[in-house]
């Protein structure tokens, strides 16, 4: 029968330093098993960002545009490029036909304006003799 031996409690200088080497290599070991779920995660973590941000987006997009119907005042949106203007149309100029017209109504307007003042005053004039 062969007698086993038992582990020394104070152990020797060699015994200590392979205990020493087991432990570094058990925590490496553990270090790498981690970093490789981290990678195995990587491109998971990735699409689930992408897509909260995507998320976030539309929310902030569609939680935008209905606070805005409910506001008092217009928002300015000369430097917003998604406000409510349609997209691909500009702004239309109106034609020289239509600026001219708009042109002969405000002076006819602005002549029987000075007609009516003069026709009042002459009126009044003629109430009020000096």
């Amino acid at each position: 029968m062969a007698a086993r031996r038992r582990p020394s409690k104070s152990g020797s200088p060699l015994d200590e330093r392979q205990r020493k080497l087991l432990e570094e290599q058990e925590a490496l070991r553990q270090r790498v098993e981690q970093c490789n779920r981290v990678i195995e995660e990587a491109p998971r973590i990735k699409a689930e960002r992408a897509r909260a941000q995507r998320d976030e987006l539309l929310i902030d997009r569609s939680t935008r545009a209905h606070h805005r119907l409910n506001t008092t005042t217009l928002a300015d949106t000369r430097y917003d490029p998604n406000s409510g203007a349609i997209p691909g149309r500009a702004r239309r100029r109106p034609l020289k036909a239509e600026r001219r017209q708009t042109r002969i109504i405000f002076f006819g307007l602005l002549l029987a304006l000075a007609v009516l003042v003069v026709w009042l005053l002459s009126v009044w004039h003629w109430q009020w003799p000096s």
